[in-house]
């Protein structure tokens, strides 16, 4: 018997959206407490997380998964990865580029977890317009 399409997308149960939920929550304290205790303000400790975080909650099934539901979230995930991969690139070149100099400067770059998680906030944003729109 073959998969439903929604069985098969969504690996994930919709309950992990909690652990989700506790996985981000997490990296926000871990965010606020390097920043509070060492005046660190740096992504790269809450950034695994905070995808990870996302990665379940976008990839987990919807209460009322159907077909409608996996064409919509492809479709958003479909304009989130490539609008997030524009975007880290302006930023990567913002911040490398301008008055960047060879001699003082050293080379920044996202890392992938804040490029994954740029991409599913703008998937999931993307989802849930596109599920409000119809």
């Amino acid at each position: 018997m073959p998969a439903k399409p929604s069985s098969f997308f969504f690996v994930y149960p919709n309950k992990m959206r909690i652990l989700g939920i506790i996985l981000i929550l997490g990296a926000i304290l871990i965010f606020i407490y390097r920043m509070t205790s060492f005046n660190i303000v740096d992504l790269s400790g809450a950034s695994f997380p905070v995808a990870f975080g996302l990665i379940l909650i976008f990839f987990s099934k919807e209460k009322d998964s159907d077909e409608r539901t996996v064409y919509l979230k492809f479709k958003a995930l479909a304009l989130g990865v490539p609008l997030a991969a524009v975007i880290v690139m302006l930023i990567n070149y913002y911040y490398n580029f301008a008055g960047y100099s060879i001699e003082t400067d050293s080379w920044y770059s996202i890392s992938a977890f804040e490029y994954l998680s740029l991409a599913l906030i703008l998937a999931l944003g993307a989802f849930h317009y596109l599920k409000y729109k119809e």
